[in-house]
């Protein structure tokens, strides 16, 4: 479905530390699954001039933003299809700055 990397893991031998950083409600899922996506080298590549604003504004837009709604969007696919074989499901989005 596009994505660069993906990954699963047990988290059970994390269980603990999920339940401080996430809560009881996360912690009730015994594995993740985890996604991601390149960032295009020519906006990276650029950050080191990130005090101009249109840099600023390129890498927000595109390797923020965008990058965001792909992910937003695919996990919800794969939590569909992991849900219609049975599972419980919990997508998390990534929303810090």
């Amino acid at each position: 479905m596009g994505a660069d990397f993906f990954g699963v893991a047990d988290l059970s031998t994390a269980h603990e530390a999920i339940v401080a950083q996430g809560g009881p409600i996360v912690a009730a899922f015994p594995r993740a699954v985890s996604i991601g996506f390149g960032l295009l080298h020519a906006i990276v590549d650029r950050l080191p001039e990130r005090a101009e604003r249109a840099v600023a504004i390129n890498y927000r837009h595109h390797a923020y933003d965008v990058i965001n709604q792909r992910l937003d969007l695919l996990s919800s696919r794969v939590s569909s299809l992991v849900q219609r074989e049975g599972f419980r499901v919990l997508p998390i989005p990534h929303r810090g700055e």
